[in-house]
């Protein structure tokens, strides 16, 4: 019945019991909050782990670092060339409004998975609330110092 308001609870399920909490649908399952934030944790240790056996670089897209203009980074990835040219079109838009700033520190393989291993690896630099943005800790300039980069017209 259409502008029926329907109650989801959630599907997470351990020792054989369903959490049955109240649930929004997020990645097509009924996931509590609770829950969601585990089933991201669990699909980013996935992601890590095969990065770490088949090599980051064997996957497609690419991984991004940049610097807003509250300098802070965000860490994120782009499947094709074409939709980080187009990330990067958005996101320069959006900081803009914050003033100018705008700054990418480096582009690289790997897309999700390498974006999966930046984000563990400065994990005490994220910002809560923030998403994937991150402080500009001398941790994440050490690894831009060194880290291999791609040459993109972006």
């Amino acid at each position: 019945m259409l502008g029926r308001l329907t109650m989801v609870t959630c599907c997470w399920t351990k020792d054989d019991a369903v959490c049955g909490a109240s649930a929004e649908v997020r990645y097509s399952l009924p996931l509590c909050d609770e829950h969601l934030s585990g089933f991201y944790r669990g699909r980013t240790y996935t992601i890590r782990q095969s990065a770490a056996i088949h090599g980051v670089e064997s996957f497609p897209g690419y991984c991004y670092v940049v610097l807003l203009p509250d300098e802070t980074v965000k860490i994120g990835y782009s499947n094709t060339e074409e939709t980080l040219k187009k990330r990067f079109r958005d996101l320069k838009r959006e900081a803009e409004k914050d003033g100018p700033g705008f700054d990418v520190l480096a582009v690289m393989t790997g897309g999700c998975a390498m974006e999966a291993v930046l984000h563990y690896r400065f994990e005490k630099s994220r910002i809560p609330g923030l998403g994937e943005r991150f402080e500009f800790s001398g941790e994440i300039q050490d690894f831009l110092a060194t880290a291999p980069r791609l040459s993109l017209a972006v």
